[in-house]
């Protein structure tokens, strides 16, 4: 006896997307949830987070006046409860809109808890149920790497800066990655004396001069030091507060905080799921499957965070959807493509990428070419006083089809989708020159001198 075609486990963006595609699949469907429903990113992740930002840019613009010939009159401080209230009711608001969405889905919503057994049922609280397939989209949990004498200090996550009311004096950060960069930004931007400590060097898996050029950015602000590549050596009490004794570049220096923020990335939530009674198969914590999202159980797919690769919104609802039709279809029809997939991290600059970047494009053997234009020399640029930035655009070598862009300048998460738009269609650096205007002056207008450059140098005519 089945109970439903098919059960998603998580409640997150990408169980709901794999949910709402089971139905349509024609699939009796039943979403578990565990606790809260609306997800990481509408909770604890992307909206709150934006929504502290916006906060922290509006106050670093107000203090900034001087340079675009407007006086300051007064001193604007933050209100960091007024700044965490507002946050709170975006929140809600975003989470209202959630729920109404999924209210108005035609899948059974459970608040319990899933755990598989080896019969291949689950339990469900105190029910057991069993479904024909299942999916697996319970997202994911921080993060935390061992650090010399960190049990003398409070140690945060990003989930416990949401429910913070009281802003520190200062902060260490720990990691280099959206969340640290993001979280390290915010509180320097607010007055928090932040130090960012990372083992390897700022955008690891970039080119190594937009590492470089994120450090500045982030080192031009006034309460935010960079140690990265660096480390933590130790961590003593002292009074009220501790000594962390930082190591980066042959220097150590000392810095007073209460506080840790663990920001070392997230991690696939699967304690206590019992995925091997159910032959489910993970890899250093991630769980096993290919491009049509199935696991080493063929009845069982996953999505999400709760995958191990991208922890991305949007690329949640896409493999949501090609795990939640496959499990209605019980077969693996759908396949993810990933040539498409983005990234961006809301600094300022922010940085987002799209396709393949330089070292990937190295590791898989792709003959490319590449144009890069720095933000700070290009017209529009110059008017709005930006003072770091690089554009970065790949193509191959041989035809000009692009295979990717970098982009660290002003409004990157929105002119990212210029060059998403462009790989959809497979398009060329020619195109770019030849088939599209340019709006002057604009900061979109720079992708024109990238092609000229990529142009310049592909291989010559057979």
């Amino acid at each position: 006896m089945h109970d439903f075609d098919v059960l998603v486990l998580g409640g997150g963006s990408a169980g709901t997307a794999a949910a709402k595609a089971a139905v349509e699949s024609g699939a009796k469907t039943a979403m578990i949830n565990d606790g809260e429903l609306g997800g990481l990113c509408i909770l604890r992740g992307c909206m709150p987070t934006k929504a502290m930002l916006a906060s922290a840019h509006v106050m670093h613009a107000a203090s900034g006046t001087d340079r675009f010939g407007l006086i300051h009159t007064g001193t604007v401080t933050a209100d960091f409860p007024a700044i965490m209230d507002r946050k709170d009711r975006l929140v809600a608001r975003f989470k209202k809109a959630k729920i109404g969405g999924i209210e108005r889905q035609d899948y059974q919503v459970i608040d319990a808890r899933g755990i598989f057994h080896a019969d291949g049922g689950l339990q469900v609280g105190d029910t057991r149920m069993r479904a024909w397939r299942y999916v697996l989209a319970v997202g994911s949990k921080p993060v935390t790497i061992p650090v010399p004498g960190m049990e003398h200090v409070k140690v945060l996550t990003s989930d416990d800066v949401m429910n913070m009311r009281s802003q520190p004096e200062s902060l260490v950060v720990q990691g280099a990655g959206p969340i640290a960069i993001e979280m390290a930004l915010f509180f320097a931007r607010i007055g928090t004396r932040v130090v960012l400590v990372n083992r390897s060097r700022c955008l690891k898996l970039h080119d190594q001069d937009l590492g470089e050029e994120m450090k500045a950015a982030l080192q031009s602000e006034p309460n935010l030091q960079v140690a990265a590549p660096g480390r933590i050596r130790s961590i003593k009490p002292d009074g009220e507060s501790c000594v962390f004794s930082i190591e980066s570049e042959d220097r150590q220096t000392d810095f007073r905080s209460s506080f840790l923020l663990m920001a070392v990335g997230r991690e696939a939530a699967l304690d206590g799921l019992n995925l091997a009674d159910a032959g489910i198969q993970t890899d250093r914590g991630r769980i096993v499957h290919d491009l049509a999202m199935q696991t080493t159980n063929p009845d069982v797919y996953v999505a999400g965070d709760a995958s191990g690769d991208y922890q991305i919104l949007h690329i949640a609802n896409q493999e949501g959807a090609v795990a939640g039709a496959n499990a209605a279809a019980g077969s693996p029809d759908l396949k993810m493509d990933y040539r498409l997939k983005m990234s961006v991290i809301f600094s300022d600059p922010p940085l987002a990428t799209v396709g393949l970047a330089g070292p990937e494009l190295e590791k898989a053997g792709v003959r490319f070419v590449s144009g890069a234009a720095r933000f700070p020399q290009t017209g529009r640029a110059i008017t709005m006083g930006v003072e770091h930035g690089i554009w970065r655009l790949y193509a191959d070598a041989g035809s000009g089809e692009i295979l990717g862009s970098v982009i660290l300048g002003p409004n990157a998460d929105d002119l990212i989708h210029i060059i998403s738009t462009m790989m959809h269609y497979h398009g060329t650096a020619r195109d770019i020159l030849d088939r599209m205007p340019w709006y002057h002056p604009t900061q979109s207008e720079v992708i024109m001198n990238l092609a000229r450059e990529i142009i310049s140098r592909l291989d010559p005519a057979p």
